[in-house]
């Protein structure tokens, strides 16, 4: 079996450097196109398109500044086919980087492009991209509904390509929700219609993923044969993003089975190329495993090091999603505005309507009059419907008036709505973060008392004269516990989720303690007993004699549950809010 496979790797491999080249020329050729056409019109568009989704799995930096000159020239000349299509290689492109939230944005614009030109595939598409966000959020059932809808939409356009593309995401879903016999499926799939159509990226990442596959069920020499026989089709496509996940499961796979050296080639093979497609989140997963790897061979300076790697990227990437919620929290302050501004304006609208009823009413007796006196005087009727005409003047102005704002009001109320709803999905995020943050912690505090002890350990083992230089190494380690600085960056995450639960329990038992109100924010996140200890510094048996403690403070009888307890302790205040104002 190894000696097929490296045959069939050599063949490819020799294919690769045809069609590396023949990409390489694509690139070239696209490039003298647009240095030739200097006219902005567009034929410019769509070269520019063309090449921003050549450089999607390439290099997706400069796949969003070619996708940002092609909208501002497309938009210049009002070419919906032109400004869809960029709208989607700038959103893909962003989703590449990690950047998921301006890549949803710039796809839901796109969908809405295509279904206005009625672009059967091109809606498709972007339902199928708008499936990888929601994919890479862990929002498998949004994705999942995407998915199938791209999958249906290319099966009636007898689209096999996009059809193995959307398998293969599928079957990705299915494996992150452990339900790998569905996984296995769709990847098999896959990979028979790459066959059907020799694609060499349905190959590649088929190939791939049934490697992951067997990974995760701990076939490990089946996962590593698998991943062999991807790299050479990756090669095909120049695919750096397909290829940094590739060496990263060979990694893993060679770490699993205690080959540690090969895993570290394989691991910093998949950083290089991570490097090269500025994916934050392949490199922060890259550093985690080479941490375990360090850690393996007792290389504790070398584990630190990988692990402040992962750290710095983990951080950037909550950072990330700080800044957006600033944001976030801008867009509400100025929808409460809004709201405040509508609310006026309607109390305006009114009253225009109770004058504009008083105004018909008197118009209606005027007319009235009008008929009346007619019979009276010639004079004084003119005079009448003079002013009759005057005052139907004034009130179509006032009635134009009326319906341009009520237009006006309906337009911004529904703008209101989106926004609200848009910063209600955003906000559900501050719970992941504040769960992730905490993950961080644990692993930190983990990986800090492992080397510690280890290091404890060699120095009752060594010589004197390197005794003081494992002194150092410990001291170092202490230095970077931090235990009460990190709980109160901790506290402040979570305060800023769950506002008033400090203040409400301080309420009901005054007398609890700092140490007391730690382990309530433990188990309000629904953290096991080892988390707990972990976090708090103590052992288990003494966070079960803290949650006696805290038990009888809090007054609760045998059968109430401490975690129900501090759950529901913010619902419950809700409702007493809501008694006591009725």
């Amino acid at each position: 079996m190894k000696a097929l496979l490296i045959a069939l790797g050599l063949h490819l491999a020799f294919l690769s450097y045809s069609r590396a080249d023949d990409k390489k020329s694509l690139l070239d050729s696209l490039q003298q196109q647009l240095n030739r056409h200097s006219s902005r019109d567009t034929a410019r568009v769509n070269i520019l398109n063309k090449m921003g989704y050549e450089y999607w799995i390439v290099d997706p930096v400069q796949s969003v500044r070619y996708g940002d000159e092609a909208l501002i020239l497309a938009d210049s000349l009002d070419y919906l086919p032109g400004i869809a299509l960029a709208k989607r290689v700038i959103g893909v492109a962003n989703w590449t980087q990690g950047n998921y939230e301006e890549g949803l944005s710039y796809l839901m614009e796109a969908l809405v492009q295509y279904q206005y030109l009625k672009d059967s595939l091109g809606i498709a598409n972007v339902l199928l991209n708008t499936g990888l966000i929601y994919s890479d959020q862990q929002s498998y059932e949004e994705a999942l509904a995407y998915y199938e809808e791209a999958y249906r939409a290319f099966e009636n356009l007898n689209n096999s390509e996009r059809q193995l593309h959307t398998a293969i995401h599928i079957g990705e879903l299915y494996q992150a929700e452990k339900h790998y016999l569905l996984a296995q499926q769709y990847f098999e799939q896959a990979q028979q219609l790459s066959d059907s159509i020799n694609n060499a990226y349905g190959l590649g990442a088929s190939y791939l993923h049934l490697g992951q596959l067997a990974l995760a069920t701990g076939k490990l020499e089946e996962a590593r044969d698998y991943c062999y026989q991807a790299l050479p089709f990756q090669e095909v496509r120049e695919n750096m993003h397909g290829k940094s996940l590739t060496y990263y499961t060979l990694g893993s796979i060679e770490r699993a089975r205690g080959n540690y050296a090969e895993a570290e080639k394989h691991l910093l093979h998949a950083l290089q190329k991570a490097m090269k497609v500025s994916s934050r989140q392949n490199r922060r997963d890259i550093y985690l495993e080479l941490k375990e790897v360090a850690q393996s061979t007792g290389n504790y300076q070398q584990a630190l090091e990988y692990f402040e790697n992962y750290y710095i990227l983990q951080d950037s990437l909550l950072n990330a999603e700080k800044l957006r919620e600033v944001v976030r929290l801008e867009n509400r302050y100025e929808l409460e505005k809004k709201e405040q501004e509508l609310l006026v304006q309607q109390q305006a609208m009114e009253i225009m309507q109770q004058e504009a009823r008083i105004q018909n009413f008197f118009r209606n007796g005027l007319v009235i009059g009008i008929v009346t006196l007619a019979l009276i005087a010639y004079l004084i009727t003119s005079r009448q419907q003079l002013k009759i005409r005057k005052n139907q003047e004034l009130l179509a102005k006032n009635r134009e008036v009326f319906q341009s704002r009520q237009k006006l009001a309906q337009a911004e109320l529904e703008n209101a709505q989106l926004k609200q709803k848009e910063l209600t999905q955003e906000l559900e995020y501050k719970n992941k973060e504040l769960t992730s943050y905490t993950i961080n912690f644990i692993q930190k505090n983990e990986l800090m008392d492992e080397l510690k002890v280890g290091i404890q350990k060699l120095k009752r083992q060594a010589k004197p004269e390197v005794r003081q230089q494992l002194s150092t190494l410990s001291h170092l380690v202490d230095q970077n516990l931090h235990i009460d600085r990190e709980w109160e960056d901790f506290k402040r995450h979570f305060e800023e989720v769950h506002k008033d639960f400090f203040t409400l329990l301080k309420n009901n038992c005054p007398e609890l303690s700092n140490n007391e109100l730690k382990l309530c924010a433990l188990l309000k996140l629904n953290m096991n007993m080892k988390e707990m200890a972990n976090v708090l510094g103590i052992s288990p048996d003494s966070v079960k004699t803290a949650r006696y403690r805290l038990r009888k403070k809090l007054g609760l009888e045998r059968e109430d549950k401490l975690v129900d307890f501090i759950i529901n302790i913010e619902q419950k205040s809700t409702i007493s809010d809501v008694n006591a104002s009725q």
